[in-house]
């Protein structure tokens, strides 16, 4: 494949793998409609956590979409993520990334600028089939840095860097507050210029940061173990998943993870 090509495959795949297409980790939750399997698997640090008020967490997510036969993964257009636990995001006196200066830089340029903003790190792999050549696959690293939307309200810059070849890719997610049980979300919209090329990937990324604000301490992520009273452990809702498709139903998934209240 000519270089030119081959970069512009693995743009796509970093995209897609971002938004996790992926080989499904064990132990991970999942929901299937015919063929098509979605996960999700993940955790929160520390699990003893405050039963009525918000304390300083970090939280690491794996999760993905497969086909059971192999055959080529339909078109992904909007990826959801949704963090219980009542947990807030705080962005107070907290560096800001301004997107366009990610689009191509490597992890090193990225850093280098955007350093202070980082709240997570992270990894990708993907394989990518492509008509009439053989299947490659590519290792990539993600970095989560402090955004905002063009209207002022909180996002999260997903920079994703791979070396062979060398090609970077920017995913948005955007975050604002839902009510109910999930009510932290993370959403992106996938262009339509994404191809269909990658069939299975893996990621991981792990999402916190601590940092002081006028003399106070600030968490990025807070959350607290909202147990009944006489309670000390329990099995809670953590995350939730959804991926809308262009040619199949919408899946959701849920990972369900313990506390403990102190």
């Amino acid at each position: 494949m000519a270089g030119k090509g081959r970069r512009a495959v693995i743009a796509v795949l970093i995209s897609l793998g971002t938004l996790g297409l992926l080989t499904l980790p064990a132990g991970a939750e999942r929901a299937q409609s015919g063929n098509l399997i979605v996960s999700l698997k993940g955790g929160i640090i520390p699990r003893k956590l405050p039963r009525d008020r918000q304390a300083p967490v970090g939280v690491r997510l794996i999760g993905g979409v497969e086909t059971s036969d192999d055959a080529p993964l339909p078109r992904v257009k909007r990826v959801k993520l949704a963090l219980a636990f009542r947990g807030l995001v705080d962005t107070k006196g907290l560096p800001v990334c301004p997107r366009a200066i990610l689009r191509i830089a490597d992890s090193g340029q990225a850093m280098e600028d955007c350093g202070p903003a980082l709240i997570g790190r992270g990894k990708l792999y993907a394989r990518v089939f492509v008509p009439h050549q053989l299947p490659f696959g590519a290792h990539s690293r993600l970095l989560a840095f402090n955004g905002k939307t063009k209207k002022g309200g909180p996002a999260v810059w997903v920079h994703a860097y791979s070396t062979d070849p060398p090609v970077s890719f920017v995913l948005p997610f955007r975050v604002r507050r839902q009510p109910g049980r999930f009510r932290t979300v993370l959403e992106t919209v996938v262009p339509r210029t994404v191809g269909p090329w990658p069939r299975f990937a893996h990621f991981q990324i792990t999402v916190g940061r601590e940092f002081m604000h006028r003399g106070k301490p600030h968490s990025y992520l807070n959350a607290s173990c909202p147990l009944p009273a006489g309670w000390t452990s329990g099995f809670l809702s953590f995350a939730r998943a959804t991926f809308s498709f262009t040619d199949a139903p919408d899946l959701t998934t849920e990972s369900v993870r313990s506390c403990r209240a102190r």
